[in-house]
């Protein structure tokens, strides 16, 4: 089951990028979909000898971007909060 078609009680894995590294490093995530295009991650600790780009718990948005011979989804921006007034939904990363 793709994770577009994956119901709300589904965990399906988002990656979401390590801060500080050299090179981009991206940790597979549990995450269960809150709508297409936003995911909540899970809310197991991350390792503690890594600062991720969001936290535990975030609701994110994803893009599917191509990894050799599959497609992965990619957390690119923390969603915000359903009441907070504004015309913009997303806040960037970082």
């Amino acid at each position: 089951m793709s994770a577009a078609t994956a119901s709300s009680t589904d965990w399906t894995e988002v990656h979401v990028r390590i801060l500080d590294e050299a090179v981009d490093v991206w940790r597979p995530v549990k995450a269960r979909a809150v709508s297409d295009h936003v995911f909540r991650l899970s809310d197991d600790p991350a390792p503690t000898d890594e600062r991720w780009a969001f936290a535990p718990g975030d609701e994110v948005v994803v893009e599917r971007r191509a990894n050799g011979d599959e497609d992965i989804l990619i957390a690119v921006a923390r969603a915000m909060d359903r009441d907070e007034p504004s015309s913009l939904r997303l806040r960037k990363a970082g």
